[in-house]
């Protein structure tokens, strides 16, 4: 270890020396992962102090808690002390040139009791203070907080900051910015309240973002989406020329919003729509759904994902790869399909289901499908209409289906189906869920698993990993065995 730092050894003689300047052993533990540069860190003084900072590569700070109606305070006073403390120590010149991350999160504490004697946003006022020295920050997080205009003011002043995540925040409008906007690359709001920004329905709080330079953006609240369609993006005066991918809610008076402002957003590459808990029922219908004619998207998509109902009207041919589906029909809670009426998605047939372009289908290399169930309406169409698939996951409603559990396959029969169905031969990951009734014991069962698991690795050489049932069994192509949890 000496030799390796300069230090003088009785054995320099025998050894030969290597002197690595401190910039170089710092680009080295980089790269270690975060056990072993805690085990570096312990093994002498001198490792230590070049190692120690990137220890804190990221940081999360829980100084504040929330009570049962979302209301934030302070417990107590040595929390602040303590908090206060962590940050001076941090911002400190040996630590602050690692820190890449920062969180400031709340703690839920069940029964807590509402202290409002403490300030909950001097810590927050603390830690703007602070960023600054935090020279190569990239990624900040933010949940459940109030950002006033000057707390804006010192964010827009960070140069660094590459990613913003606001989680159920609220960003006051800015009427006067002295500093200029807040250059970011990848935007995430997430809220629950439709005044997150700012004015009611106005969404003056998005005013403290540039358009130049936002790459990213993924909003799943639909007044804080319609919001940034309408104030934002189609106020801008060029566009949002840099923006690559959009996550939007799937909201019918959303969607209707967005159509007619893909011109404004050139290099759009990836489209998805949240995906909410709930299937919202005032979405539309196929046999009722219609928008009106406006600019396509200026280049295809490489990634959608979102109800199939949608496909249509967003998507190009050419350039799909990653395809994530499901349904706006109110079969479900979730979103899944039946095999019937993806069948009739993806094949036609069905006069009640649109059917996608197979133009659209035929780049595709990862499908993501959730289903109902599993059945062999629904692979048979799935090898037909993506020639070139990589990776197929399929995954069923457990528990939303009376039906589901009778009519789904158990593993033992999709391994069956698979020998004799024609998959892509450039299939190489395979994940399929059916979630069906039955014990998994008995080592007939496991002997025949093990004899299928090797017909397909013969049958398709470029498949590495397959995974059935995922919370039953396990198979991987290793030399380990046959996984059976039951």
């Amino acid at each position: 270890m000496g030799q390796l730092m300069n230090i003088p050894s009785r054995d320099s003689g025998i050894i030969p020396q290597v002197g690595l300047p401190p910039e170089l052993w710092s680009a080295i533990f980089e790269h270690l992962p975060l056990r072993t540069l805690h085990d570096v860190t312990l093994t002498c003084h001198s490792f230590r102090y070049l190692a120690q900072p990137l220890l804190f590569r990221s940081l999360t700070f829980c100084p504040y808690s929330l009570d049962a109606n979302n209301q934030r305070f302070i417990h107590r006073l040595e929390t602040v002390k303590r908090t206060k403390r962590r940050i001076q120590f941090c911002s400190s010149v040996r630590i602050a040139h690692a820190v890449r991350e920062c969180k400031f999160y709340p703690r839920y504490i069940v029964g807590a009791v509402l202290n409002t004697a403490i300030p909950y946003n001097v810590l927050l006022d603390i830690l703007l203070d602070t960023l600054p020295l935090f020279v190569n920050l990239q990624s900040l997080s933010f949940m459940f907080v109030d950002l006033s205009q000057s707390q804006i003011s010192k964010l827009c002043a960070l140069r660094s900051l590459g990613n913003l995540f606001l989680g159920n925040c609220t960003v006051e409008h800015v009427l006067s910015l002295s500093s200029p906007k807040l250059r970011l690359a990848n935007l995430t709001i997430i809220c629950d309240s439709k005044n997150m920004l700012g004015n009611g329905q106005n969404g003056h709080g998005l005013s403290v973002f540039s358009p130049d330079h936002i790459r990213s953006v993924s909003i799943i609240n639909p007044v804080a989406a319609s919001q940034l369609l309408n104030n934002f993006i189609g106020n801008a005066s060029q566009g949002l020329l840099q923006l690559r991918c959009l996550t939007l809610p799937c909201n019918l008076e959303v969607v209707r919003a967005f159509r007619p402002i893909l011109h404004l957003i050139p290099e759009l590459a990836e489209l998805k729509f949240a995906r909410p808990s709930q299937i919202q029922h005032n979405l539309p219908r196929d046999e009722n759904f219609s928008l009106s004619t406006h600019f396509n998207p200026l280049k295809p998509l490489s990634k959608y994902q979102g109800p199939r109902q949608l496909l249509p009207h967003f998507v190009r041919p050419g350039a799909l790869e990653h395809l994530n589906l499901w349904s706006t029909r109110p079969v479900s809670t979730d979103g899944s399909m039946s095999p019937l009426e993806l069948h009739g998605a993806l094949a036609g047939g069905n006069k009640l289901v649109s059917v996608c372009d197979p133009e659209v289908l035929k780049t595709v290399q990862m499908l993501e499908l959730s289903v109902t169930h599993v059945d062999a309406l629904m692979l048979h169409v799935i090898c037909i209409r993506f020639p070139i698939l990589r990776s197929l996951y399929v995954f069923a409603a457990k528990g939303f289906f009376p039906g589901a559990v009778t009519q789904a396959w158990d593993p033992e029969v999709i391994m069956d189906a698979l020998l004799t169905l024609p998959l892509p031969s450039t299939i190489r990951h395979l994940r399929l869920s059916s979630y069906s009734a039955g014990s998994r014991s008995g080592t007939a069962t496991e002997d025949r698993l093990v004899r299928h698991k090797q017909d397909l690795r013969v049958k398709y050489p470029n498949l590495s990993s397959v995974s059935l049932d995922e919370s039953d069994i396990d198979l991987t192509w290793d030399r380990s065995t046959v996984l059976l949890h039951c």
